[in-house]
């Protein structure tokens, strides 16, 4: 079958040279809207230097397939119980942590002006597992496992891998908005570490009801967007950067095993939960040899963690 008339004339009416807009991308002979996640997505089984093309021209490549169930089935199971044991802290705030309403419920307990809730219980209720949590070895299970792909080495240009400990590792649960992290860099959070990428590993379904997380392509170069100081006090974000005029792409769907690699400056942001499903995701901030971090890190060839003044 002949696809390239067919293909030819789609890109005639993209624009007077037929030539392809930037919202287009040709994969093969088929063109695929930009606005889909599917223009930023490789095969951890497909050719290692289409990764990293996708990675250093948009700033952001999804890898399906790039974790073995051996890897995350022990993560999501460790940090399902974990969530049973955070649940008893919504249960004192009458709030059910599974119930589809709890997102709402969370949302009107930290509005509520009389509410009175520690510093330390609204981390919690906004999503946050606890730093015991996140210090576990059971997480480690995902870097060690990505540093036995080349992936990472050839983005990173490096033969030696480090990642920041601890990892972040948050639920959304469904509805709950308070919990979404306004549009950012990564770099603005990270003043502790020179040159680094991101990655985002989804422990659920991703789909457009679940939310997940919104990419800006191609602005990782840019430097840091964001110039000012202020952390909302509510919630420990930072002011929103400006996207009004960046293309905005949403990552669904993704599954279990997927990863989302992102530049240190590119601009993203989750989206809200509307499922009735909790949102359970972990993300790692790794680093080459020709980078620095002035916190503890995990170096990954020795499996160990090395704390500042080592």
């Amino acid at each position: 079958m002949n696809t390239s008339t067919g293909t030819d004339n789609l890109l005639a009416t993209c624009g007077e040279d037929a030539s392809v807009p930037p919202r287009f991308i040709i994969l093969g002979a088929i063109v695929v809207l930009r606005t889909s996640a599917a223009a930023f997505c490789a095969s951890a089984s497909g050719p290692v230097s289409q990764v990293a093309a996708l990675f250093r021209e948009e700033g952001v490549v999804c890898i399906s397939g790039a974790l073995p169930d051996s890897v995350i089935g022990p993560v999501t199971d460790f940090l399902t119980g974990a969530l049973d044991e955070i649940s008893q802290l919504f249960a004192k705030f009458g709030i059910e942590l599974r119930d589809p309403r709890a997102g709402a419920q969370v949302e009107g307990l930290l509005d509520a002006a009389a509410t009175k809730v520690s510093p330390e219980d609204r981390h919690v209720l906004l999503g946050h597992f606890p730093l015991a949590v996140r210090l576990s070895e059971v997480l480690w299970r995902i870097p060690l496992h990505l540093a036995d792909q080349p992936f990472l080495y050839e983005m990173l240009r490096t033969k030696r891998l480090f990642v920041h400990m601890p990892p972040v590792a948050r639920f959304v649960l469904p509805g709950n908005v308070k919990a979404a992290v306004p549009a950012h860099q990564d770099i603005s959070y990270n003043k502790h570490l020179g040159a680094f990428c991101v990655v985002w590993v989804p422990l659920v379904e991703i789909d457009r009801s679940c939310g997940g997380m919104a990419v800006f392509p191609r602005t990782q170069g840019r430097g840091e967007l964001f110039r000012g100081e202020t952390v909302a006090p509510s919630d420990g974000w930072i002011a929103g950067i400006d996207t009004s005029e960046l293309e905005r792409v949403e990552l669904h769907p993704l599954k279990p095993g997927d990863v989302v690699v992102m530049g240190d400056e590119t601009v993203h942001e989750s989206m809200p939960n509307r499922s009735p499903r909790i949102r359970l995701s972990i993300d790692f901030r790794f680093f080459g040899e020709g980078s620095s971090s002035s916190k503890h890190y995990l170096d990954l060839a020795r499996r160990r963690v090395v704390a500042p003044a080592d």
